[in-house]
């Protein structure tokens, strides 16, 4: 008789499941880490490639430009602020007029004059708002001088740039060809790594899937295949790797369909026990789904879903009367026959008798074959 494996109880099993998720997640980290590290082999450089291929010339006009540029905006913040200050000053200077020319016309009107400090200090005034209205008009040309050097550099630098960029497109390409190779270069390293780790997995998967390791060995192939997914995600072209996506699940479907098939077609025994303890447990014989009609339900009748609402039956006398051999009416399947070793009548399809434990006849072939 084949030893059923033991499940454990349900702390073992929350903790057996716990572990293999932290034992994925662990090996999916330790993976990344080896990816990102072969991410760090140098690429081609862009900025190297483009000061070796443009002309000297255009790098050194550029560089001019650029350093002309920036002098040129500070002369114009400069200037600028110079000119609000002067400004502010004219401003205050035309204030202290007015003010002055107010007292000047108050003293014309009550016939007297000004002293001679304030005449002195309306005379200042005048001349430092001359001065500083010739000082503005100073600035305001400079600032416009400055303007239009700034508007003639930054043509130059247009027509640099244009003549750069056009020089440029052929390193551009050239970089963007190298590029693509050292990403397939990236590729080829991690699947050389992770392809062998997939093909041991899918080894260990194939001969441990339901043995004593099998959470263990799901946990490893799912994080190694997982980190697959991802590395032909980031290197792959798009219109690949969706190729690659629908043809793995494609493969993946038909190997679950086809274990299915396999399934129905040869059953293992854990499958067909279950199956065959459902139906006894429902009276349903486990092969035709027939209604097991016997004993005092061999005149009732249900189904799988007015079953659960039926009331228990009591049974009146004495139950061995009513516990007798009985053959599928429907599929002449014998569901319940004697025991050979009690004589009491037992479950056909069920590994052991329930009164004396004795394993059924195929079982115990089985065992003499299997010591032969």
């Amino acid at each position: 008789m084949k030893t059923k494996k033991h499940r454990g109880s349900f702390m073992l099993r929350f903790m057996v499941f716990g572990f293999s998720v932290a034992v994925g997640l662990l090996a999916f980290w330790l993976l990344g880490y080896i990816v990102r590290d072969i991410d760090r082999v140098q690429g081609p450089n862009y900025s190297q490639m483009l000061e070796e291929g443009l002309p000297q010339e255009l790098q050194d006009e550029r560089q001019t430009l650029a350093a002309q540029l920036l002098d040129l905006k500070q002369q114009i913040a400069s200037t600028e602020r110079r000119r609000q200050l002067t400004g502010q000053t004219t401003r205050d200077s035309q204030q202290t007029i007015n003010q002055l020319l107010e007292l000047k016309r108050n003293a014309d009107e009550n016939a007297t004059s000004l002293s001679d400090e304030q005449k002195l200090a309306l005379t200042d005034s005048l001349q430092l708002f001359l001065a500083n209205q010739s000082q503005t008009q100073t600035l305001n040309a400079e600032l416009s001088n400055l303007n239009d050097q700034l508007d003639d550099v930054e043509r130059q630098q247009r027509e640099n740039e244009e003549a750069i960029t056009r020089v440029s497109r052929p390193i551009a390409d050239e970089y963007e060809e190298l590029a693509e190779q050292h990403q397939w270069k990236l590729a080829a390293y991690k699947l050389a790594l992770l392809i062998p780790l997939l093909l041991v997995c899918g080894w260990l998967f194939v001969r441990h899937a339901g043995g004593t390791y099998a959470m263990l060995v799901y946990a490893l192939s799912g994080a190694v295949a997982a980190r697959v997914l991802l590395v032909m995600h980031d290197h792959f072209p798009a219109i690949y790797f969706k190729y690659i996506l629908i043809l793995l699940s494609l493969a993946i479907a038909t190997g679950v369909l086809v274990r299915l098939l396999r399934l129905i077609a040869k059953p293992s025994r854990d499958w067909l026990l279950r199956q065959y303890r459902e139906a006894y447990a429902h009276f349903f014989c486990p092969i035709c789904d027939y209604p097991i009609q016997r004993g005092p339900l061999k005149f009732a009748v249900w189904t799988r879903r007015s079953l659960k609402k039926r009331t228990p039956v009591t049974v009146d006398g004495d139950a061995a009367t009513l516990d007798q051999p009985y053959t599928c009416p429907c599929c002449e399947t014998t569901l319940f026959h004697a025991c050979k070793k009690c004589g009491g009548v037992r479950h056909s399809l069920l590994p052991a008798c329930e009164k004396c434990g004795a394993g059924s006849v195929l079982e115990q072939e089985a065992a003499t074959g299997s010591q032969d």
